[in-house]
């Protein structure tokens, strides 16, 4: 089996870590990686993501964003719940595991969002990811 968003958020991370402009995806990217990255994109971590070709192949193309001093701006991403051990969480303790630091990105019935925004529509879920 493999773990996509895993691999996902390694690359990410990989990327970050070498000042990389840009990492490559390989094509069919699972939609659920899809939705995080456009949850990232929404949040300000990203720069954007795009279908690109190089040579015959198709990639997704995640463009990494950077501040002023050219810092990444995700210092930490890491899988919380993995396939082997799946983490849920309900809504009135989204408050004890965030501590204002970053943000999950939960799995709920109303789709992908962040543990921000899960605990303003009252939906616990799957915490899939951190990113700080």
């Amino acid at each position: 089996m493999k773990d996509n968003i895993s691999d996902m958020l390694t690359r990410i991370r990989n990327g970050q870590k070498a000042s990389l402009l840009e990492v490559l995806l390989f094509w069919p990217t699972p939609s659920i990686c899809l939705k995080i990255l456009t949850v990232l994109q929404r949040e300000g971590f990203i720069r954007g993501f795009k279908k690109v070709f190089v040579g015959d192949k198709q990639y997704i193309c995640v463009l990494l964003k950077y501040n002023t001093f050219q810092t990444p701006l995700i210092t930490k991403i890491e899988r919380i719940s993995k396939p082997g051990k799946r983490i849920y969480c309900k809504v009135n303790n989204f408050w004890k595991i965030n501590n204002g630091k970053g943000i999950f990105i939960v799995s709920t019935p109303n789709g992908l969002m962040t543990e921000v925004h899960a605990r303003q529509l009252s939906l616990g879920g799957e915490i899939l990811c951190y990113i700080e």
